[in-house]
């Protein structure tokens, strides 16, 4: 069985450096050929980030208001937690198809946010998170990988 955070650690390294991200972010394409983008986040500890999480659910089911930097609040049905995650950095790959052959950009931002999706168990438990999606950010640079794809 997939523990809450699976998902999440394939969009997660433990770097603080730009570059190695993005060789992260470039190398789950290869698992997801039919991927478009693949976000990675960085430089934070993965337990201040699971916690963050963790934190938001917690506050949202005991009522309280949301601070620091995850809010959470549940769907309509009660089956999906929303939350998002702000003051990140992650480098956000991106790849297009031009003449029949894959290009890749991979950007960093700082002060971004992202958006998590998770199950909701019994609609107050943190069930797998099941999505990530980039929200926004501040635009640092485009980077340039260190092992670029040979064709």
């Amino acid at each position: 069985m997939a523990n809450e955070f699976e998902f999440l650690d394939k969009h997660y390294d433990p770097t603080d450096i730009p570059e190695v991200a993005a060789q992260t972010a470039f190398e789950r394409f290869g698992n997801f050929p039919n991927a478009h983008t693949s976000t990675v986040i960085f430089n934070i500890p993965w337990q201040t980030l699971t916690n963050a999480i963790n934190q938001a659910v917690l506050t949202y089911v005991n009522g309280g208001v949301a601070s620091g930097t995850a809010a959470a609040t549940l769907s309509a049905n009660g089956q999906q937690w929303n939350i998002v995650l702000t003051g990140l950095q992650y480098v956000n790959a991106t790849r297009t198809m031009v003449q029949g052959r894959p290009q890749y950009s991979i950007d960093e931002y700082r002060n971004g946010s992202v958006f998590v999706n998770a199950e909701a168990i019994g609609g107050q438990l943190l069930g797998e998170v099941v999505h990530l999606s980039t929200g926004f950010g501040t635009w640092v640079q485009t980077l340039e990988l260190k092992n670029p794809p040979t064709l």
